[in-house]
């Protein structure tokens, strides 16, 4: 029920004006999507007021997803980003599809409001956009195929430096998405030959049917997708951490800045642990 501010004297006097045709000051009142939703989000920049648009890499579960014969998208983003955007009036929120190596370009000419794709924040990206606060920490990860693993078991269980990883995957064959972070450590690899895929569930497809030795990959990832496709196992972590962060227009800081504020609204209410156990069924990090 709506809780009325006005004394109940006062609410004949508001029947009688809306009869007579005029409009109520009260935006508190106003149905969500309508005046209230707009007003409140009205001076963030966004490409519709009251609408957000999101820039993301799909699939890439359990971040950014579908399901088979859905075009709904779903994960771990999708839940994060929507209960951000409700702390500041808007829940419209609509997930497009961009190609990682294009995202940041794209983001920065204003093609959508944020990307929300397991960004890793870079030195390198913020030249070219504007970054939120840190909502993720994400490790890369060695994947291989399971029948297969070229002599990598002794990493199993291990979280070994990029200097170790470059000395084990010395002139094998590795798989990757374009644009990315494992990308950037395969390349320097000695002696490895990169495929580069343009998404990273065709990197998978590659190492299931041996046409690259491994996959270099961020962990959650990997360790999801092992779950559909048994052939294949995350054999090592690679240490340290990245962060991932929400990309926006460098110029839009009104934005960049309620994201971080609903960020911290969400951890502190509890509803960003609620998502994180939703999707990876553990407790968030300490961190």
């Amino acid at each position: 029920m709506r809780k009325w501010t006005r004394a109940l004297a006062a609410i004949a006097i508001a029947a009688t004006m809306v009869l007579a045709g005029c409009g109520g000051d009260d935006d508190a009142d106003a149905p969500a999507g309508t005046g209230a939703e707009t007003s409140a989000s009205a001076d963030l920049g966004l490409k519709t007021p009251g609408k957000l648009l999101v820039g993301s890499d799909i699939p890439y579960a359990p971040f950014e997803f579908t399901e088979p014969g859905s075009d709904e998208v779903k994960g771990f983003d999708v839940d994060l980003v929507k209960a951000i955007a409700a702390t500041f009036g808007v829940t419209d929120v609509t997930f497009q599809r961009e190609s990682f190596d294009t995202i940041f370009s794209s983001t920065a000419q204003g093609r959508f409001d944020v990307a929300a794709s397991s960004i890793t924040i870079t030195d390198e990206r913020k030249k070219t956009v504007a970054f939120s606060d840190p909502y993720f920490e994400a490790n890369q990860s060695v994947m291989v195929r399971g029948a297969d693993a070229k002599g990598l078991d002794a990493l199993a269980g291990k979280t070994i430096t990029p200097e170790e990883a470059q000395t084990a995957l010395k002139d094998l064959t590795i798989g990757v998405q374009r644009g990315t972070t494992g990308a950037e450590l395969a390349a320097k690899v000695p002696g490895a030959k990169l495929s580069q895929f343009q998404i990273v569930d065709d990197a998978f497809n590659a190492l299931i049917a041996g046409r690259v030795d491994v996959v270099l990959n961020d962990y959650a990832i990997s360790a999801y997708a092992t779950v559909a496709k048994p052939d294949l196992k995350v054999v090592a972590k690679v240490s340290p951490s990245e962060s991932y962060g929400f990309a926006f227009p460098p110029d839009n800081t009104a934005l960049v800045e309620a994201f971080n504020a609903g960020l911290a609204t969400v951890k502190a209410d509890g509803t960003y642990a609620e998502i994180y156990k939703k999707w990876f069924n553990e407790e968030p990090p300490a961190s």
